[in-house]
């Protein structure tokens, strides 16, 4: 699967190239921190083992599985490439290729079936800090769901996150999902999400701001019922 979201989001196969990304990732303790799973991907051999894996669900579930997203950026900033001091000590070739975007990894994207319940689909991400606030995880959100719609025509999708992990919550509430309580996943402890077709076809003509405007005031008023 490859996809584009405002021309900075790139989600692709998983390939053994990966795997030092992917360990570098699982390295850090803010992404796993609250996380529902504990497979220890910064381990080189179980990185391993999880791409060859995954490139087997490919296979095996077409439409599903996890994609190495990556974001793409140019290696000075817009600010950078405006000050007339930096464009002077660059020659033309140098400012052409550091203007160019690059692909750079920022984690992953997935449509899965849920663990307990395999025919269901759930839909999540793992980011690394960097890229954080960039809007990205809504890039990645929104395309995923028009494709566990469109293409592959399921009648709802599920999201599952750690109970207290507040971030991942607010970005599936911005994108439409409505509470279904708190239950294991997998054994483990578990808030779960649900949106349905004919929810995220009226939710998506909404412009992003306008969603994050009515998530916000809905946590607002649950935190103070």
């Amino acid at each position: 699967m490859r996809t584009t979201a405002l021309n900075r989001l790139t989600l692709r196969e998983f390939e053994p190239r990966d795997r030092d990304a992917l360990m570098a990732m699982h390295r850090d303790p803010r992404v796993v921190e609250l996380l529902v799973d504990d497979v220890p991907l910064h381990d080189a051999r179980r990185a391993h083992e999880f791409i060859e894996r995954i490139r087997a669900y490919y296979l095996a579930n077409p439409g599903l599985g996890i994609w190495c997203a990556e974001r793409w950026a140019s290696v000075l900033s817009e600010e950078e490439l405006a000050d007339p001091e930096v464009r002077e000590s660059l020659s033309d070739e140098a400012l052409a290729q550091m203007s160019r975007p690059v692909p750079n990894f920022a984690g992953w994207f997935n449509l899965m079936r849920v663990t307990d319940w395999p025919e269901e689909i759930e839909i999540g991400c793992r980011l690394v800090p960097q890229v954080w606030g960039s809007g990205i995880v809504h890039d990645g959100g929104e395309s995923l769901l028009d494709k566990a719609f469109g293409k592959l025509g399921l009648s709802r999708v599920w999201g599952i996150c750690h109970p207290q992990h507040r971030s991942v919550q607010q970005v599936l509430r911005t994108l439409g999902f409505r509470d279904d309580g708190e239950r294991a996943c997998a054994g483990v402890d578990a808030k779960w999400f649900v949106i349905h077709a004919e929810r995220w076809a009226a939710h998506r003509e909404l412009p992003r701001r306008e969603r994050m405007r009515l998530s916000l005031r809905a946590s607002t008023s649950r935190a103070a019922g």
